[in-house]
């Protein structure tokens, strides 16, 4: 006999295993064993990953977990003993026993958390059958109390046990791992199993590969229990023999118990459980007592009512009938129903399709039709249009596609997609290939706010025992592993931020690929808590450190899922999610659907609404708009697209303007080209070379001319290469296909023979050999490249109707999209900005006007309404109130205190209220800003007692009486000056993010063109390294110091078009850190542009504050003002601060008169001023302007 390991926990023994299962069986084949098991706690995460890692080097694995019982049931709580209970170790036998330990592990999560998942003797009773049980080690319930001394306590937990399991499977575990108590344990269950006639079985209690390793065990450990790693206070390992051992080690450990290790092997025998792979539990897809594929009314009003139709496609129902009578021609089988409702969409579709090309239509699909029966798909297709259709006739938007599914045209038929295949040439083979039989994959865009409709309904449909969530498993990757090792390492947050963010923000970057940058590698060799900290990291990079939620992935069965996998729930309100990650789901036949949340479709919803309320119209259909629409093509010719769908990073719209598109087919080429690879390869110039004519448009051979006209010769697309393979060399579509997944993959072998197919194939087609060796290299080359056209145009389509909509309606789609980014100040700045150059007036918050998103008054066409949703630490609920205050009492608020009276004041406290002030939402009132600041708690006070006093009826009964004397006078706001410009516009920053009804920067708008380059808001569109001087106010700033001690800044400027980080490194830090040193200080900052994936940066070599440099260099100073505000009092004042400001610079007064005609007069030379900030903020608050003072 041999020896098999029954007791191993890897990484998904989260934050307790040290190895990965990839690592384990190859480890375990070398020793020369022949099976091994995975017993990881309360979960079977890896169970899939593990039975084909074990197949791949001809294991037999074995099944399990492990399990905590709290033997006097799981209410039972002890708050002095988190670790109450004991440990066992589960193994399937078979497949009862993978459903019973499903049922374990998953009401253990649901039902037994205190402190960690949790089953008692009862839930044992009922769902032990086909599972061997071990009494684990020093947590089960024999080892730990018989070497402390309770022998009693030992035998009546085993008593318990064995009446449950019996002997045919409760086995007690012999381990000698090192630890302190294991010999009298183990002596102790050698007795034991004497008395109650049970059977030992040597295990090791595996959580690593080597002795080496269990460090790695000692630092994850920390890492979960958040302490660090020197803390004298924690329990620390006592052993490095918790790794995989050989059974030559294990019978040198246990020379008397022969018999125990050669169990192992026994019981790993009887442990024959696999999962099956192949099969798919479709839900819905077998009528009930029904002979299945029977033609028969009965089948076909079931599949009707499983999957009805959209609604505009519904047959009508005979009175008293539970569904349509079966159409003459239609099957009642599920292929009869399914190719029914295919042919009814479609016939719906070919209405806006010419007649003549209608055979074209019906042969394709059925031709799809037989396919997709033939693969046993056609229940995944009925299901999948069910819950969109459902969406559609529920008014929840879904996107037109994505992915490989808009290729179908069963799909497009049965308004899965919105793509016509035909029309963008796409194949149904590259999403389904009948040589290459693998599951669909549909994925589904909804809108984000009600995509969760979508899944409740699929939950409601086919039961919640049925669906579920997919786990997903966060790893250890480079900067999260970094962080964690310097928490445990006790370093600083800062310096532990400081390496992290040294990391490239790539994905996937390892370690050891991070340190080749330069700046990493120089703190590495130059500093040792930086070589520990990164050498530590890279130990335990790319273990599972916790579980989440897949953003988008559901699951669907035909039976309750807990039958099918063991569930999880992330946190005591969460749903259940099945504990396989997606290909492990797939690939055990649970079907899958991706529901993901595309804001772009809730920003087109919402644009279309405001549309038809403005314009009194009907919805506009988007799938019915014009696509040669001329300003749409100007829009993107222009470069025009910010918010635009896919195309308005800088690169993009730099693209768009050397394109200059002129169809739908060059954006949806645009979306498939703009990536890394045809980047650097040059396709992307010698596309737009060859539409504009600079480069000669050819083909390899004339053959191919359909196949690339519309992208200029290039092969942009996947399914181009297929097409191309088609006509060259007489490949199917389904060879193709396995052609395209070759080439995309590059095995050399797998080449050679399609190189072979593909030349032999053209050769017998009458094409020269060595132009068919040079088109497949060709085609090589580019199918690295080439992307899938099914996802382009379908992504394409939803960048054109959101051109459309900018381009025709712009202060909808403007308001639309600020609204779904109204928590991103960075972005509703960028937004603003691009708003106010088309032209577009922004309104400010309004408590009487604004609604909760930005909206576009009707009145006032070219005009967006700042929303109140979008001020900061103002919630939903507060804002209802607003609205509700607004419409229950009559409309408009007609001062402050009617609008304190009438808001409930529970809802809207007084922060909400302060914010409110600061962002403008009061300046209806007359009154000034601070004035209503100064006043408010006087204000709510007075509102809270007459709302208290109402609430007693008080009010009523004085009224009653008719007593009370006169009404007390109402509240009025404090005389109080104005805030200085500079404080008003930082408490506006405060309340909303950025400056909204002015920028400092802008007092020095007239002097700006002498020193700046560029305004932030345009750096993307300047080049890389590009020299730049930029205008800014610093709204976050950091100082940090180098490991040589030397000190660098970090900045945050933002001048009221747009944000950017500003660099300083040691020398420029020096120059420059003085201009940071007060808070509301416009600087100008000089140095080289950087371009990133995450955006511009400015690697500084200077900044000084632009006041001082403007001030230095002023020559004389404007001061204009409107001749109604030049009163007698005003100019008084003015005088007066002249005199405080005096200095040397000649001051000019310009007033300004109607008809754009103005008196300029030259003051007197007593009336020379100092143009600083106070002399500037003191003309802005005398008269009320922003730009009042400007310095020539």
């Amino acid at each position: 006999m041999g020896f098999v390991h029954l007791h191993v926990h890897s990484q998904f023994s989260l934050l307790d295993g040290a190895l990965t299962i990839e690592a384990l069986a190859p480890a375990v084949k070398a020793i020369g064993q022949t099976g091994v098991a995975l017993t990881d706690h309360t979960n079977l995460y890896g169970a899939v990953t593990f039975h084909k890692a074990c197949k791949e080097q001809g294991l037999h694995p074995v099944f399990g977990a492990g399990l905590w019982v709290q033997p006097e049931g799981v209410g039972f709580k002890d708050p002095a003993n988190e670790l109450g209970g004991y440990h066992l170790i589960a193994l399937i036998e078979d497949k009862t026993g993978y459903k019973n330990l499903n049922q374990l592990i998953t009401r253990a999560i649901f039902d037994g958390i205190y402190y960690k998942p949790r089953i008692d003797l009862e839930l044992l009773r009922q769902h032990h059958e086909g599972l061997i049980f071990l009494t684990s080690g020093m947590r089960g319930p024999v080892r730990a109390p018989w070497a402390r001394g309770e022998p009693d306590l030992a035998r009546r937990r085993l008593t318990e046990l064995a009446e449950i399991l019996g002997p045919e499977h409760l086995y007690l575990e012999l381990q000698d791992v090192g630890l302190p108590g294991d010999d009298l344990a183990n002596d102790g269950c050698r007795a034991l199993g004497q008395e109650f006639g049970l059977k030992t079985v040597v295990t090791n209690n595996v959580h690593y590969l080597k002795p080496e390793d269990a460090p790695v065990l000692d630092l994850l450990q920390c890492i979960g229990q958040g302490v660090a790693l020197h803390d004298e206070r924690r329990r620390r390992p006592c052993t490095d023999q918790l790794y995989l051992k050989t059974e030559a080690e294990l019978r040198a450990l246990f020379p008397d118990d022969g018999e125990a290790i050669d169990r192992t092997e026994e019981i790993s025998e009887r442990c024959h459980f696999k999962f099956d792979y192949g099969v798919y539990y479709f839900p819905a897809s077998t009528p009930p007592d029904t002979q299945e594929g029977a033609d028969t009314q009965a089948n076909w009003s079931y599949f009707y009512n499983a999957f009805p139709p959209p609604r505009d496609l519904a047959l009508p129902v005979p009175a008293g009938a539970d569904a349509p009578d079966k159409p003459e021609g239609a099957e009642g089988s599920l292929n009869g129903y399914f190719a029914w409702y295919s042919r009814q969409g479609l016939r719906h579709r070919l209405r806006r399709i010419p007649e003549d090309r209608h055979p074209e239509y019906w042969d394709r699909l059925e031709l799809e039709l037989a396919m997709i029966a033939k693969m046993g798909f056609a229940a995944y297709f009925l299901i999948v249009a069910e819950f969109i259709n459902w969406a559609k006739d529920h008014d929840i938007p879904v996107g037109p596609g994505r992915g490989s599914a808009a290729g179908s045209l069963v799909a497009y038929a049965q308004r899965i997609t919105d793509i016509d295949p035909i029309r963008f040439e796409l194949l149904f083979e590259r999403f389904l290939n009948p040589e290459r039989v693998s599951m669909p994959d549909v994925d589904v865009d909804f809108c984000q706010d009600r995509r969760e409709e979508v899944i409740e309904h699929t939950r409601q449909k086919y039961g919640r025992e049925f669906v579920s969530q997919i786990i997903t498993y966060g790893k250890l990757q480079a900067k999260l592993a970094v962080r964690d090792v310097a928490r445990v390492c006790d370093l600083n947050f800062n310096d532990a931020d400081r390496i992290a963010k040294l990391i490239p923000n790539e994905l996937g970057i390892t370690l050891e690929a991070a340190k080749k940058e330069e700046a990493l590698l120089r703190l590495y060799e130059g500093d040792g808590r930086v070589r520990r900290i990164l050498d530590l990291a890279s130990s335990i990079e790319g273990m599972t450190r916790q579980t989440g939620v897949h953003a988008a992935g559901v699951v669907v069965a035909d039976r309750p899922l807990v039958q099918l996998a063991p569930l999880y729930r992330d946190g005591p309100e969460g749903g259940p999610v099945v504990q396989f990650d997606m290909k492990s789901a797939e690939s055990i036949g649970l079907i899958k659907f991706d529901f993901l949340g595309l804001k772009t479709l809730d920003q087109i919803r919402d644009a279309v609404k405001l549309i038809a309320r403005n314009e009194g119209a009907t919805s506009i259909d988007m799938s019915d708009i014009d696509i040669e629409d001329t300003k749409t093509y100007k829009l993107l010719i222009d470069g025009d697209a910010l918010g635009v769908f896919q195309v308005e990073s800088s690169g993009m719209r730099e693209l768009l303007r050397k394109l200059k598109p002129s169809c739908l087919d060059d954006l949806v080429a645009l979306v498939a080209l703009y990536r890394p690879g045809p980047l650097n390869a040059g396709m992307v110039d010698d596309f737009i070379d060859r539409k504009h004519g600079r480069k000669r448009v050819e083909y390899p051979v004339p053959a191919l001319e359909p196949i690339l006209r519309s992208t200029y010769g290039v092969v942009v697309y996947q399914e181009q290469v297929m097409q191309i393979a088609q006509v060259l060399s007489s490949y199917s579509l389904g060879e193709a296909d396995l052609l395209r997944r070759a080439m995309g993959k590059k095995k050399p072998e797998e080449m050679a023979k399609q190189k072979e197919r593909f030349v032999s194939g053209a050769v017998k087609n009458g094409y020269d050999k060595d132009k068919a060796d040079g088109i497949f290299e060709l085609l090589a080359m580019f199918a690295a490249y080439g992307f899938n056209k099914s996802h382009s145009a379908a992504y394409g389509y939803v960048s054109y109707q959101t051109a459309w909509l900018k381009a025709n309606h712009r202060a909808e789609f403007m308001a639309a999209l600020m609204s779904i980014e109204s928590a991103n100040t960075d972005k509703i700045l960028i937004y603003l900005t691009d708003c106010k150059r088309a032209g577009i007036t922004i309104l400010p918050p309004d408590v009487n006007e604004s609604l909760r998103p930005f909206d576009v008054p009707k009145n006032a066409r070219n005009t967006i309404r700042y929303g109140l949703g979008a001020i900061k630490g103002i919630g939903d609920a507060a804002v209802d109130a607003i609205l509700d205050a607004r419409v229950e009492a009559g409309g408009r608020f007609r001062d402050l205190m009617d609008c304190l009276d009438r808001l409930d004041l529970k809802r809207v406290n007084k922060k909400v209220l302060e914010n409110l002030i600061k962002a403008g939402a009061f300046d209806w009132t007359g009154h000034a800003r601070a004035a209503l600041f100064a006043g408010l708690d006087a204000a709510v006070s007075a509102a809270q007692k007459e709302q208290a006093d109402k609430a007693s009826g008080q009010v009523g009964l004085f009224g009653m009486l008719g007593g009370g004397g006169p009404p007390a006078p109402r509240f009025r706001p404090p005389d109080e000056q104005e805030w200085s410009l500079g404080k008003r516009l930082g408490f506006e920053r405060d309340a909303v993010g950025f400056y909204l009804s002015g920028h400092p920067v802008e007092a020095f708008a007239e002097n700006l063109g002498r020193y700046v380059t560029c305004r932030l808001g345009d750096l993307s569109d300047e080049r890389e390294g590009a020299e730049v001087t930029v205008p800014g106010m610093a709204t976050a700033s950091r100082q940090v110091r180098t490991k040589r001690g030397d000190k660098m800044g970090f900045v945050t400027l933002d001048d009221g078009t747009g944000t950017v980080e500003c660099v300083f490194f040691s020398d420029a830090w020096e120059r420059s850190a003085r201009a940071f040193k007060d808070d509301g200080v416009a600087v100008l900052v000089k140095g080289e542009l950087e371009k990133t994936a995450d955006g511009c940066k400015i690697l500084a070599e200077s900044a000084e504050p632009l006041a001082e440099l403007i001030e230095s260099r002023a020559r004389e100073v404007h001061i204009c003002v409107d001749h109604q505000d030049l009163t007698a009092a005003r100019v008084t004042e003015l005088r007066g601060l002249m005199e405080r400001c005096a200095g040397s610079t000649p001051t000019m007064l310009i007033v300004e008169r109607a008809a754009h005609s103005r008196v300029t007069m030259r003051l007197p030379p007593r009336l020379c001023v100092l143009p600083d900030e106070r002399f500037r903020d003191g003309v802005a608050s005398i008269f009320r302007r922003n730009d009042a003072v400007r310095l020539k």
